[in-house]
């Protein structure tokens, strides 16, 4: 053991352990370590040295961030009454301390006076392994936050445990966070998961919580992960090698959408998989779908959460020549569905409008885009000329 304290002593000053405290100047980071640096014992490097009761309270943190099973601590020219606080620390580090809190089942120790110190054995039994403990991601802010909840919902990882500030472990804020995260994935919107959040410790002063989000998936990773693979190449034949832009751009995206989709109420079918895939979806799965398409065409695309005649719906809304307008795929395939303003879908449609852009009526009919025109538009953006570029 003497060679490993050496080892990972020379890894903590190495790296220093994080302060963990948040302020208006601090960057978005995420890192993927915890440590706690304490001294050896010069005379048996086996061991820990402590000389007060916070060194002691450091010492049996530290033995935790390393997944140790068994420390010994040193406590020397020590005043205090060492059982009492030997106690006291391991109580510390199980219910104030979040990695304490999150990763131990119990703490045992022994102690005995040998000449000049009290030697203190402390064993740890863990509800988490070491391996478990050392992927834990410390991250400041919000966007550092999303950004790891991004990559295991992209992978449909079924957990993730975050080192945050005390601010950022609200159950809340973090239900929030997985929603605009998932949201921001279309490619791999395969069903919303059950989402569960634990806090550790759920009571204290510090500033500083572990935070576990644990996901439940409708289906096996490995099946959601074949599926994202199908959802990527049915949104590749949908989009084209060499997609069209502007107006005719989204037209494209929509009616071929659109005309491959039957649409179902069925919450069940809010899934891209079943949009592009299977043809079937509710209103959630279609806009997810059209923003995905929309996305890898380049084209800019914002999914809208409302109601239609009072019941829960999703739509689009799309940009063209920095002029917002409302798309829903599952109105129908004709020109009279697509692009419409504000005015022209308040009476069925209702969404909150401090959200979203305002979509406004049109100025003029000059130069709108006809049915005749979209038709033109479509035949000459499917066919290929001999310099490989759209006509």
């Amino acid at each position: 053991m003497k060679r490993r304290i050496a080892v990972l002593l020379l890894a903590l000053c190495l790296f220093p352990a994080l302060s963990g405290c948040d302020s208006l100047l601090e960057r978005d980071y995420r890192s993927v370590s915890r440590h706690i640096s304490q001294t050896s014992d010069t005379e048996d490097t086996s061991a820990l040295r402590a000389e007060s009761y916070s060194d002691l309270v450091n010492s049996v943190q530290f033995f935790v961030s390393m997944g140790e099973t068994e420390g010994v601590v040193h406590l020397y020219q020590y005043s205090g009454d060492v059982e009492q606080d030997v106690e006291d620390a391991c109580q510390e580090v199980l219910e104030q301390d979040p990695l304490g809190a999150w990763a131990l089942e119990d703490i045992t120790w022994t102690s005995s006076r040998i000449v000049s110190y009290y030697e203190c054995v402390f064993t740890f039994t863990y509800r988490h392994t070491a391996s478990e403990i050392a992927s834990i991601q410390s991250v400041v802010g919000s966007t550092a936050i999303r950004d790891a909840l991004c990559d295991v919902l992209s992978d449909y990882d079924s957990s993730l445990v975050l080192q945050v500030s005390s601010y950022y472990a609200q159950k809340e804020l973090l239900l929030g966070l997985v929603q605009e995260a998932y949201y921001s994935l279309p490619g791999y919107a395969q069903g919303y998961p059950d989402v569960s959040i634990s806090v550790y410790p759920q009571e204290a002063t510090g500033t500083q919580r572990i935070v576990e989000i644990s996901l439940t998936w409708s289906d096996s990773q490995e099946t959601l992960r074949t599926r994202a693979e199908a959802i990527a190449s049915a949104a590749a034949t949908l989009v084209g090698t060499d997609p069209a832009q502007g107006e005719v751009g989204y037209w494209l995206l929509y009616s071929r959408l659109a005309d491959g989709l039957s649409y179902s109420a069925d919450s069940g079918r809010a899934s891209v998989y079943t949009a592009l895939v299977t043809g079937r979806a509710n209103s959630e799965g279609a806009a997810l779908a059209f923003q995905y398409l929309c996305d890898q065409a380049g084209l800019t695309c914002l999914t809208v959460q409302g109601t239609l005649d009072g019941s829960p719906h999703w739509w689009n809304l799309v940009e063209v020549d920095d002029v917002w307008h409302h798309a829903d795929v599952t109105a129908g395939d004709s020109q009279d569905d697509f692009l419409r303003s504000d005015s022209q879908v308040s009476e069925r449609y209702t969404w909150n409008t401090e959200q979203y852009p305002a979509c406004p009526d049109p100025e003029t009919e000059e130069g709108s885009f006809s049915e005749e025109d979209a038709d033109m538009d479509v035949e000459g953006a499917n066919s290929t000329p001999d310099d490989g570029t759209l006509s």
